[in-house]
């Protein structure tokens, strides 16, 4: 034991996150502010994304110390809403309390720069996405013109798509043209061409309809988006169905507006690498349907929380947890009941903001017996008291399509179960899975038999790429990858484990100077 701990230790310390904070005088801007600026606040504080100022350089950083102070120290940002203390997730974007610290005592201190030369570059992200080059860019036909009326507006737009056969696909990225106005997408599949008709009985591009498209396409929810949503890569061998002659059905919630708009939203799609053996399905599972204490009707100056839950009729697996909801919501506590009596932490998000919304995807696939309760309990507060209450004074609020109404909705992208999905990691590391300046990897299936694995990984440039597999000790076992070439975007190689004997193993992957790795148990 005393061998192995530190070829183990060494491994940990290779996939582990950035160097421990400093705090105090030695905080500086090159060397530990900037790091932490880019990991957590870049993606989204730069020219042409959602946050109103960039944050890429000593100058705007300063700029905005004090309110980065502020904003971070009541932990309203990075704007990740889950509880991190109820459950992990991919792609998870918080500070720890001793970073918030480090960033006070540099702004109390003068923010000092340090030396220009020790500071990170900046992290390069891909143009007009967050996942690299798409391989099918689906526009609007035509920018939409959407009238100063100060009323919602729910417009289906039917995009054909003509590609010579199905593919198999990895992402669905959603790209609002004009954020000032989309509230929301949801994001259908169609080849019954019922859509195109009911597009040649209404004027102009697309037709309006509330509450789906009009009809029960192939898929009603072939994707979505919301405010706050990060997109991401299915698992390896996981994904969704694009079939050759399909229209891809595009229902966009304008909220109101006072002044005229217009938006050319697009749909970016990325291919599978390698076959998808199992296509998931994302289903609205807690609704007002499902209310014990329903109906769903909030009265004027109450705060109330209503009650949910939902009896799984067949063994399911679960991705992820997507709960939905406009203003005056104040909080989620979603879990689930196993038959046995054994509870299982799903989401848990105290302080709702409408303007963060999310797709919290399990660092596991979560197994969900057949029998097993879906619970939920969540509270809106249409009070006075609400400073985000649309309503002022407060009115009696109950569901609908408007942005001054209410919703309860929480989806769940699912898989029919299959034997061992429990002990499937897709990451070990929380967070880490789209930080800038970090390579997305996931190993899958995991465990796995002899008969193979694979490794899926994202790169933000083109460039050589080894993967390796190694032993417990740290040992070369197998070179799978030698530095071989890959263009920019998601990628997917296969890892043999033929004549491997069972036991812990760890996928590394090195490109570009960086390197991490992946636990992988071979059965």
């Amino acid at each position: 034991m005393k061998q192995l701990f530190p070829a183990f230790a060494l491994l940990l310390a290779v996939a582990a996150a950035p160097a421990r904070a400093q705090t105090g005088a030695q905080v500086t801007f090159s060397q530990h502010i900037a790091p932490l600026v880019y990991q957590h606040c870049t993606s989204c504080h730069r020219v042409g994304e959602v946050a109103p100022f960039p944050l890429t350089t000593y100058a705007e950083v300063t700029s905005h110390a004090q309110n980065i102070k502020y904003v971070t120290g009541m932990r309203y940002m990075p704007p990740w809403k889950p509880d991190p203390s109820y459950r992990h997730y991919l792609d998870e974007n918080t500070l720890t309390t001793t970073e918030i610290q480090q960033i006070k005592d540099w702004v109390d201190n003068g923010m000092p720069q340090g030396n220009p030369a020790l500071t990170p570059p900046v992290p390069t992200f891909p143009s007009g996405s967050q996942l690299g080059t798409p391989d099918l860019v689906v526009p609007m036909r035509h920018a939409f013109a959407h009238q100063a009326n100060g009323q919602d507006l729910y417009r289906v737009f039917v995009l054909p798509v003509n590609i010579p056969a199905d593919r198999d696909i990895a992402a669905i990225e959603f790209r609002p043209g004009n954020k000032r106005i989309v509230h929301h997408a949801i994001i259908g599949l169609d080849t019954t061409q019922q859509a195109q008709a009911l597009d040649a009985a209404d004027p102009g591009d697309g037709y309006t309809q509330f509450g789906g498209f009009g009809f029960t396409p192939v898929e009603a929810m072939w994707a979505g988006w919301v405010s706050g949503t990060q997109a991401r890569f299915f698992p390896a061998g996981m994904g969704k169905k694009l079939y050759r002659r399909a229209s891809i059905l595009l229902q966009i919630h304008y909220g109101p507006n006072y002044t005229p708009q217009t938006d050319s939203s697009v749909i970016n799609i990325f291919y599978a690498r390698q076959p998808v053996t199992r296509y998931v399905q994302t289903l609205p599972i807690i609704s007002p349907a499902t209310l014990s204490n329903g109906p769903f009707v909030i009265p004027a100056g109450q705060v109330k929380t209503f009650h949910a839950q939902f009896t799984v009729p067949v063994e399911a697996t679960l991705l992820s947890v997507v709960p939905h909801a406009h203003y005056v919501n104040k909080s989620w506590k979603i879990w689930m009941v196993k038959p046995g009596g054994d509870t299982i932490h799903l989401v848990k998000i105290n302080d709702w903001d409408f303007r963060w919304q999310g797709t919290y995807r399990f660092t596991s696939l979560q197994r969900v017996p057949a029998g097993s309760r879906l619970m939920a309990d969540i509270t809106y507060d249409n009070t006075a008291n609400n400073p985000r209450n649309p309503n002022n004074p407060p009115l009696q609020m109950q569901w609908g399509e408007s942005t001054l109404a209410e919703m309860l909705l929480t989806y769940f992208e699912v898989l029919p179960y299959r034997a061992g999905d429990e002990s499937i990691v897709l990451s070990t590391a929380p967070g880490l899975a789209t930080a800038p300046g970090t390579v997305p990897m996931a190993v899958y299936p995991n465990p796995a038999g002899t008969g193979g694995s694979g490794l899926s990984f994202q790169l933000e440039h083109a460039g050589p790429v080894t993967v390796s597999l190694l032993d417990q000790m740290g040992r070369l076992v197998r070179t799978v990858v030698r530095e071989k070439a890959f263009p920019a975007g998601p990628q997917q190689v296969p890892l043999p484990l033929g004549n491997l004997s069972a036991g812990l193993y760890f996928v590394r992957l090195e490109t570009a100077g960086f390197s991490r790795s992946e636990k992988l148990v071979v059965k």
